[in-house]
């Protein structure tokens, strides 16, 4: 895990767009916060570890039910939350591959289809008419909102706390070429 998520497309002379800048460093920070949860010894009997791993839930159904609407295919969720929570090893393996998807749509996406309009159903039955990257936007800064409660639980508990922040992405992006 922890690869280096590229976010340019096959002409790597293209800068990246703002979008796939936040998606990237939003990847970039899950995969910080899984790497500081797994280190954490005994992590299911910490103080906290019950909530974190329900927000981590939440973020993940959230991010699938969008994927959905993305495709334009159904999600099957009738709310924002599993009925059956999932450990922390697999919401690690399912937010990486979920980022990696993110990513790589972004990266892909025309200008002329992320600016389409498209008709959102929520989990409860309202519908919204969004663009591509306004879902997109969306999926970033609900999941950035999370990973902050996330550090709260964490900092309550004393669990040692990583730094994500968008400084700390472009540090490691530079470091890692």
């Amino acid at each position: 895990m922890n690869r280096h998520l590229q976010i340019a497309s096959a002409d790597e002379s293209l800068a990246p767009t703002p979008l796939q800048m936040l998606v990237t460093h939003t990847a970039w920070a899950n995969r910080q916060l899984f790497a500081a949860l797994r280190a954490v010894e005994s992590f299911e009997s910490q103080k906290g570890a019950d909530l974190i791993v329900r927000a981590l839930d939440h973020i993940h159904v959230v991010r699938h039910i969008f994927q959905a609407h993305l495709q334009g295919v159904p999600h099957g969720y009738e709310s924002t939350q599993r009925a059956v929570i999932p450990s922390l090893e697999e919401l690690d393996l399912e937010s990486e591959t979920i980022d990696r998807w993110y990513v790589e749509t972004t990266a892909s996406l025309r200008p002329e289809e992320l600016a389409r309009p498209r008709d959102v159903r929520f989990t409860d039955g309202k519908i919204v008419t969004m663009s591509a990257a306004t879902m997109i936007l969306h999926v970033v800064t609900h999941t950035t909102h999370h990973r902050g409660n996330v550090d709260v639980i964490m900092y309550q508990a004393g669990m040692p706390r990583r730094r994500d922040g968008f400084p700390e992405f472009l540090v490691s992006r530079a470091s890692a070429t």
